[in-house]
């Protein structure tokens, strides 16, 4: 049977079905309208630049916690020539003017201090600031526009760009980064983080010569963030090759303001980092494939007497050098590691170049530093087997200066990690090199445990040299007198007047070592900012107190160095 539907049933449902298509039409003009309102609510954001424009350069303005909107600008910046940019929401001085700001407008308003602003008819103030001058400044993109998935696991790298701006404002740099990563052990638990970055094509920045890899420090756990640098000095000064050159730079990344960090070379060989030859590119050119993918040698699990290694096809005529060692405590380091080797009290040493070692290079290395090893825990200091001195394997001169580096600034980690040394084609010499210097943001009392505060924190006492451990290096040569002899010559000529020099005296000899006054004096605005965007109430260890501003944390960093060099002096004099 069929249903014949009425004429007026059917006007019916076509009246009803324009008043859903009404009803939908008047909802949806409605979301339209509230969508300003929802996007300043959740998703407003606001910026300069130098056009106007959400690009590298743009610099967001930044809020805190508790609502507190602040736009931290670089001294470099000229507030001039830059423009607003917003989204979601509008602008409006909050003065006696009551002018609109529109997208693009001239930023010369936005000068240092506090500002009054209606953001969507709301009232904000606005604090702006700006840094020291003498900083460079980066600007760092990623391609994602995050950092969440490099802050996973140090391993991770994304893509991105840079724009690298001297101090006095000119591009050093503007192109694409092959990668940036985060880096360091412990402070990858950090707020704020360290990293890594790659440029697509070398670049000398600031005068350090040309380079792909470059390292930014955070110094979260030191509140003076000058140790790093200082220690640096001081190494320049004493004459520890190979110190990496840095400077303090003012870093945003996707358009925040992430504080003042260390800019500096990477520990690393190369032309204009550890000039020695490059092993590991001269094995790349050598085999088919890239020398990560051939099969592992020797153990996956750290073992006493055993390394970690490769099966590389073809090794290099001269396997004598160059190499970049890192000493390390921790036996967790060798399961990390592409290679490395477990001596036989336990010390785990890394090989950081070649990273992926071949075997006959990683014996080569074990040979010569397990023999170091043997030398400096005997009573003669030499290697029964070899019968070899220990300073005819690893150069006196910079094993004294990296010794006393260590140990003038008690770096807490001095004896466990971070503890390089090279070795160059027997060419040049047959000895491995101590050094280059390298972290010390836990250097002057900055950081201890409960169990060793009384040790760690004063200026007075050994550390470095008193290490209690049957297998740290460290205490082991500075228990030979002939090691300690040479330490007392090189403290009262070298490291002595650089450690007078940091407290404001250079009648000692000719040290263009700046005071730690000056030191402060050219962060102190960039340690404001920096202070905002990370604020700190107390150090991660919880038992030290350096001070909660910048010129307490130097009158901290004066008083120890004041007992320091009398304890020392003391000892050694």
């Amino acid at each position: 049977m069929i249903r014949i539907t009425s004429v007026a049933k059917i006007k019916s449902l076509r009246k009803k079905k324009k008043e859903i298509l009404r009803t939908a039409q008047l909802l949806w003009i409605c979301v339209l309208l509230l969508l300003p309102a929802l996007a300043c609510a959740k998703t407003a954001l606001l910026w300069v630049s130098p056009d106007g424009g959400h690009l590298t350069e743009a610099i967001d303005w930044y809020k805190n916690d508790k609502g507190e909107m602040y736009l931290f600008l670089p001294a470099n910046a000229d507030v001039n020539a830059l423009r607003v940019g917003y989204s979601g929401c509008d602008l409006i001085l909050d003065d006696e003017t009551g002018m609109a700001v529109s997208p693009g407008d001239n930023a010369q308003w936005l000068t240092p201090g506090v500002h009054m602003l209606r953001v969507d008819g709301k009232t904000q103030k606005l604090t702006v600031m700006q840094g020291s001058a003498g900083l460079p400044t980066l600007y760092i993109t990623t391609q994602s526009g995050s950092l969440d998935y490099i802050k996973k696991n140090k391993e991770n790298r994304e893509a991105g760009s840079l724009v690298f701006v001297s101090p006095d404002g000119e591009h050093t740099y503007d192109g694409e980064l092959e990668h940036i990563k985060c880096r360091g052990n412990s402070s990858m638990t950090f707020p704020k983080k360290n990293y890594q970055i790659k440029l697509e094509s070398s670049a000398d920045l600031m005068n350090m010569g040309k380079a792909k890899k470059w390292i930014l420090t955070s110094n979260y756990r030191d509140k003076s963030l000058l140790r790093n640098e200082i220690v640096f000095d001081v190494a320049e000064t004493i004459g520890l090759p190979y110190t990496p050159e840095h400077m303090q730079a003012e870093v945003y990344i996707n358009h925040e303001y992430r504080g003042v960090y260390l800019f500096s070379e990477k520990v690393e060989i190369g032309q204009n980092r550890i000039n020695i030859a490059d092993l590991e590119k001269e094995t790349e050119k050598l085999n088919e494939k890239d020398l990560s993918e051939y099969p592992l040698a020797g153990s996956k699990r750290g073992t006493r007497g055993a390394y970690k290694a490769y099966d590389i096809p073809v090794d290099a005529e001269d396997i004598t050098g160059g190499y970049l060692v890192e000493f390390e405590s921790y036996a967790s380091r060798f399961e990390s590691e592409a290679s490395a080797y477990e001596t036989a009290r336990g010390n785990v040493l890394v090989i950081k170049s070649p990273e992926y070692a071949s075997a006959s290079q990683m014996n080569y290395v074990a040979t010569r530093l397990q023999a170091f090893e043997n030398a400096i825990f005997s009573p003669d200091g030499k290697d029964a087997e070899s019968g070899l001195h220990y300073d005819d394997i690893v150069d006196k001169d910079s094993l004294v200066q990296k010794y006393l580096l260590e140990e003038f600034c008690k770096n807490y980690d001095g004896n466990y990690s971070s503890q390089y040394y090279y070795k160059p084609r027997d060419e040049v010499s047959e000895k491995f090199f101590a050094g280059p210097a390298w972290d010390y943001d836990s250097s002057f009392g900055s950081y201890a445990r409960e169990d060793n505060a009384k040790r760690v924190l004063g200026g007075e006492g050994m550390w470095i040299g008193a290490g209690s451990s049957n297998r740290l290096w460290w205490p082991a040569l500075y228990s030979h007198s002939d090691f300690r002899q040479e330490v007392a010559v090189i403290w009262k000529s070298r490291m002595k007047p650089a450690i007078k020099a940091l407290l404001g005296s250079k009648a000692e000899g000719d040290i263009s070592l700046r005071s730690l006054y000056e030191y402060a004096d050219r962060i102190r605005d960039s340690y404001a900012m920096n202070s905002i965007r990370w604020p700190r109430i107390a150090n991660p260890s919880g038992v030290v107190n350096t001070g909660n501003t910048l010129d307490k944390n130097i009158d901290y960093l004066a008083e120890f160095l004041l007992k320091r060099v009398d304890y020392l002096s003391e000892q050694w004099e």
